[in-house]
């Protein structure tokens, strides 16, 4: 089941007409409203009428987590702060980090969880429930939009022992969670040595972190289970999860192209690499309104597949490549 068939199967060539048009929209945006990339633009010689199409974003500099600690707290709002509705922060080795939404935003941010979700096996009859610490949750606040969207039963957050986890999917006959891969196989040793056989509780559809598990984690999740999970890709403290997902096929993660343009820079060079070819993924956001992002460095190593996939989504997807690159942060 594909959630939004017009956006998901839309051909290469309309998606790249449309990623264009969307991005002259956000570079005139963002050189109006923006002082970091009003100045940018400026120092590289750079009007938005000299940024045409996606080809043209390679005369941009990157721009980094550093760059948004730099500008905290509301320096890259492109909008009073009246229009925003929502604020993510985190402080990581001492830099904090805020980023804002506005409710168009958060409607989006429903909107690509819906697709991911769906894409990964969920439906209206789906229980649904978000598992693990507390650490753990932190991103679930657009898996839980996408959860409502669709309209299946959402638990909330289980912040229980493992045993009285395995009791919870049991009495109320959760069909779909999401976990850090490393708790499931937690929970899964737990069931072992209390008697249940994890392949034969109701789960149908088990969601992971990309960024939190190993290709050999995933055969063991697969192995122990029955499942094979599917992987979700987000960053927590820029835009949350829902930025890439997986469907039934085992083909990659399927990029949200119309919200997310993905380029891959050679971690050294900087120089953009052809489909296929191994380095950095890059994303510039094509719809935020608060405060859209220029090519982002997601500090991952990864490459692209352009083709259709067997599922008939067009989305260009995320390849894993080896153990050593599983959508891991540079070294």
């Amino acid at each position: 089941m594909i959630w939004n068939q017009q956006v998901e199967t839309l051909s290469r060539t309309d998606m790249t007409a449309w990623q264009s048009y969307k991005l002259t929209k956000i570079i005139e945006r963002v050189y109006e409203k923006s002082i970091l990339y009003q100045i940018r633009m400026k120092e590289c010689g750079l009007l938005p009428e000299n940024i045409t199409n996606l080809d043209d974003l390679k005369k941009l500099p990157v721009t980094t987590k550093q760059d948004i600690a730099a500008n905290y707290p509301y320096g890259l709002l492109t909008m009073p702060v009246s229009g925003v509705a929502y604020i993510h922060k985190t402080l990581e080795a001492q830099d904090h980090i805020a980023v804002s939404y506005t409710r168009n935003d958060m409607a989006m941010w429903s909107e690509l969880m819906s697709r991911i979700l769906v894409a990964g096996g969920m439906n209206m009859t789906s229980v649904f429930q978000w598992v693990g610490t507390a650490k753990e949750n932190a991103p679930s606040l657009g898996v839980h939009f996408g959860i409502q969207q669709i309209g299946s039963t959402l638990l909330s957050d289980s912040r229980s022992n493992m045993l009285a986890q395995i009791h919870f999917i049991e009495d109320f006959g959760i069909t779909s969670i999401f976990s850090a891969a490393s708790h499931l196989l937690q929970l899964a040793q737990e069931a072992g040595i209390n008697g249940y056989k994890p392949a034969e509780l109701p789960l149908q559809n088990i969601f992971c972190d990309s960024n939190l598990v190993f290709q050999s984690q995933g055969e063991k999740i697969q192995q122990i289970y029955g499942k094979k999970p599917i992987q979700v890709y987000g960053m927590y403290d820029i835009w949350g999860m829902g930025i890439a997902g997986e469907c039934h096929c085992d083909a990659g993660l399927h990029v949200q192209e119309d919200c997310f343009y993905p380029e891959i820079l050679h971690p050294i060079s900087g120089q953009v690499l052809p489909i296929g070819e191994i380095g950095e993924l890059v994303l510039t956001s094509l719809t935020l309104e608060a405060m859209p992002l220029l090519r982002f460095t997601t500090g991952i190593l990864c490459s692209l597949e352009d083709s259709p996939c067997a599922c008939g989504r067009t989305l260009i997807r995320i390849r894993k490549e080896t153990e050593k690159n599983d959508l891991y942060p540079c070294e």
